[in-house]
This record gives C-alpha cells, sequence and structure tokens, in this order.
C-alpha cells in the first residue's frame, strides 16, 4: 500500500512541474509573442537612459535628446547604429513602443500625438490629445534623429509624471533593446519664497544677499548677477523693479518711492510714499553690495508681520524675470 502512495506522490509532484512551465522564468524554451500580445520587459539597466525634466511653467520649452549622443549604446544593446536603427523602424526589424514599468512588460499602445509619439496623463499612462488629463508627450523625428519632449500649457506647479519609451530588435521578444526613461516636472524657478525677519528699531533692515541666488537669476534672466546688476534700469539698462501684489499682478505703473531702485510699501505690499497712510517697509536694491534691503517703517510693533513680493523684468525681453515672495516679521 505504502509503494502505491509514493508512486501517486511522485506523479503529482511531476504533473505540478508540468503545469508551471509556461512561466517566464521556467520555460524550457521562450514564449513566442503574438501580435496583439505586450512581450515580457527584460530588465536591463545598463540599457536604460535616465532623464530628469524640469519644466519651468513661465518658460515651457521642449527638451530634446539627440539620439546620435547613444550610438555607442545602441550598438552594444541592439547590434545596430542609430541610423540603422532608424531605418529599422521603416522596414520593420526594429520597434518604437512604450515600457509599462509597473506591470514590466512593452506597450504597443496606438500613437495619440501624430503617428510618431504620445501623450501621457498624471499616472504616466497614454492619453489623447483631447484628453483634459494630459500632461505631457513625446515625439520621434526619425529625420532629426531626436526625441522631443514636450510640455503642456496652464499645468500646476508640482505636477510630475514619469513615462519610459524603447526601441527594440523585433523578432519573438524585445530582449535586445534602449530604453528612455524619463521624470518630468513643473516648477516655476522664478519665485523665491523667504521669511525674513527685520530686527528691532526704527528703519531698521534685513539683507537679502543675491549671491545665494545666482542660479535663479542664471535660469530665468540668462544672465549672471554682475549682468543683472548693472542692467538694472537706474544705471541705464532695462531691467526694472516691481511691486506684485497677492494676486500675483506686477505694478507697472508705480515710479520708485524710496531709494532708487527702491520702494515704500503698505502693510498689504502696494506701493506708497514715505509718510503716506499705512506706509509699513521699504525695500531697496543696493547693487554695489550685491543686496536687496527690506525695512521697517517707525513706530511698528514687533511681532507684526507681513507679506509683500518684489519682482525684476526686462522691459525689453518681458519673459525674463523672477520675484521674492517675502514673509517679514518685526522683531
Amino acid at each position: 500500500m505504502k509503494k502505491y502512495i509514493i508512486y501517486a506522490l511522485i506523479l503529482s509532484v511531476c504533473c505540478l512541474f508540468a503545469a508551471c512551465s509556461d512561466s517566464y522564468e521556467d520555460a524550457t524554451s521562450k514564449h513566442i509573442y503574438g501580435e496583439d500580445e505586450n512581450p515580457y520587459l527584460r530588465v536591463d539597466q545598463a540599457a536604460t537612459v535616465t532623464t530628469n525634466i524640469e519644466f519651468a511653467v513661465e518658460r515651457l520649452e521642449p527638451y530634446v535628446i539627440n539620439l546620435a549622443d547613444y550610438n555607442e549604446l545602441f550598438q552594444e544593446k541592439m547590434g545596430l547604429t542609430v541610423d540603422q536603427a532608424i531605418s529599422g523602424l521603416q522596414n520593420g526589424s526594429v520597434v518604437f513602443y512604450n515600457i509599462n514599468t509597473t506591470r514590466n512588460h512593452w506597450n504597443k499602445a496606438e500613437k495619440t500625438k501624430g503617428s510618431t509619439g504620445w501623450y501621457y496623463n498624471s499616472a504616466g499612462g497614454v492619453a489623447k490629445e483631447s484628453d483634459a488629463s494630459k500632461t505631457v508627450s513625446i515625439e520621434l523625428n526619425a529625420g532629426n534623429k531626436t526625441l522631443t519632449v514636450y510640455p503642456i500649457e496652464d499645468i500646476a506647479v508640482g505636477t510630475s509624471v514619469g513615462f519610459n519609451v524603447g526601441f527594440a530588435v523585433n523578432g519573438t521578444d524585445y530582449d535586445d533593446y534602449v530604453r528612455f526613461a524619463f521624470q518630468t516636472s513643473y516648477t516655476d524657478p522664478s519665485i523665491v519664497m523667504l521669511n525674513v525677519t527685520i530686527p528691532a528699531g526704527d528703519y531698521n533692515s534685513f539683507g537679502i544677499d543675491l549671491n545665494k541666488y545666482k542660479e535663479t537669476i542664471a535660469a530665468c534672466m540668462d544672465m549672471t548677477l554682475e549682468e543683472f546688476l548693472a542692467n538694472i534700469d537706474t544705471f541705464g539698462g532695462t531691467i526694472r523693479m516691481y511691486s506684485v501684489n497677492a494676486q500675483g499682478v506686477w505694478d507697472e505703473t508705480s515710479g520708485y518711492t524710496a531709494n532708487a531702485p527702491g520702494y515704500w510699501m503698505t502693510s498689504t505690499g502696494a506701493v506708497c510714499n514715505w509718510g503716506a497712510t499705512d506706509f509699513t517697509l521699504y525695500a531697496e536694491l543696493a547693487a554695489a553690495d550685491k543686496m536687496l534691503y527690506v525695512g521697517r517703517a517707525p513706530g511698528l510693533a514687533a511681532g507684526n508681520k507681513y507679506n509683500i513680493s518684489i519682482g525684476y523684468r526686462d522691459k525689453v525681453n518681458t519673459a525674463y524675470f523672477f520675484r521674492f515672495m517675502l514673509t517679514v516679521t518685526l522683531a
């Protein structure tokens, strides 16, 4: 009796192994994928180009990747030059698809941006041009051998989306490939938010060191700190200092009311003259010191807090600007 039980157990184990042979890892031969199937992604980090992109919401510009820069990677991982890979897209020997990293497979989703790219929603899924949820797009230009990632207008600051696309040798699997992984986000480098405390004493001030914001000036004004200071309008340049209200509206009508370039401001950040009703703070740029000084009017109580905003914009090239949003506390 025991002998029959042992035979039965052996037979059961053999059947169990046979049932498992459909899995990708355990099969004695690879699964051949059909036209309607999404092939398994063989993970190869060395075949992956990772790119982080920050789109500045006030100056949205496409991000371009030149595939020729990765010619050696294409040859190593696909056995093809970039030119051969692009040509292969025409004859079908190479494919260009999305990659679903959550499910770990290639995604043969139809193109939704023209005939060579896709739109994506905030979850990284393929979207249509008509979808309100679209947040970013990518397009392949075979003639220029480039991948271009396009931002979408009116996307909220802080929105981010990740997506992957790849080129692969077409065959029974897509194991020979080059993948491009993107993480995109929408930022606003034109705004510097600071909390400052002005020391006690009439007309005392807090100095904001502009040396700390060289990168902001370079990104938003396309110039060095020294060039920025030399181009202030009081020195004959085209960059003007402005007050900006709580709704983000720049005051383009008021003249300087403090030491130019500078303003006296009310408790709500509106431009006023010294001695006017509610004159509370002043903001003055000292180019020689490379400092923006924010000071207090006389007779104000300690502990008071105010929110003001000071901006700088080129009067000719108005796309170049940045501003400080300040929460000011009186010591």
